[in-house]
């Protein structure tokens, strides 16, 4: 059996909806419906496959999408059609948006804080007045080794966090049927902190809450939802 360490989502892109056929995404799904309320425009940036996309032009909603990985955007394509290349950092459109949601810990993949306060400022710049934008961060300060099976298919991610770096390493060995395929990707675990003292600099308003309620965040909880709005 062969096996190839890749460090993108080249890869991961053609198996993605596989370990995600499970997923709740009608929790997800509830909490924006609540947060977005009648802003109907909505840019989906890191949208991947397009799932959250497509059940919101369902609903009636006009969404664009834009992703780093030409792979992941040729999967979203099947399923949505106004997606493109861009990256977070840097992406420049003209028009501005009711709303911007950044799921699957998007922002994660970013390599320092100053990335962070230059990803929101762009997001910014796309978001009209009142606009919403909806962040979803991983807060999981853990080492260890979690699995998944779904269909015959196997996942296994062995989890390194270094706390002086604030990095988990995340190693992902994938089976599908016979194939073997192994990933690796580097996660930026905020301190919730830090990010308040860069929120603080914008003229906006915002809430840190979890598990996609408005529950309010604690620095134990493993996810962490920033709802930010442009005043």
């Amino acid at each position: 059996m062969s096996s190839i360490l890749y460090k993108d989502y080249k890869i991961d892109a053609n198996f993605y909806d596989i370990f995600n056929k499970d997923r709740n995404y009608n929790v997800e799904m509830r909490f924006l419906l609540k947060m977005l309320k009648n802003r109907r425009r909505v840019l989906d940036v890191g949208c991947g496959t397009g799932t959250h996309m497509s059940i919101l032009e369902n609903l009636g909603y006009i969404v664009c999408g834009i992703d780093i990985s030409p792979k992941m955007i040729a999967v979203a394509k099947t399923k949505v059609n106004n997606v493109e290349k861009g990256n977070l950092l840097n992406f420049k459109q003209e028009e501005k948006y009711n709303a911007i949601i950044c799921m699957n810990h998007v922002f994660n993949h970013l390599n320092s804080y100053e990335e962070f306060e230059e990803g929101l400022n762009n997001l910014l710049l796309h978001l009209e007045k009142n606009g919403l934008i909806i962040l979803d961060l991983d807060n999981r300060r853990q080492t260890g080794t979690i699995s998944d099976k779904i269909d015959g298919n196997k996942r296994i991610i062995e989890c390194l966090y270094n706390r002086d770096t604030e990095i988990q390493v995340r190693k992902i060995t994938t089976y599908i049927g016979a194939r073997k395929f192994v990933t690796e990707h580097r996660y930026l675990i905020y301190d919730p902190r830090k990010l308040e003292d860069i929120l603080r600099k914008y003229d906006i308003k915002y809430a840190m809450v979890t598990n996609f309620c408005k529950q309010k965040f604690n620095i134990n909880d493993k996810y962490l939802h920033i709802v930010i709005r442009k005043v």
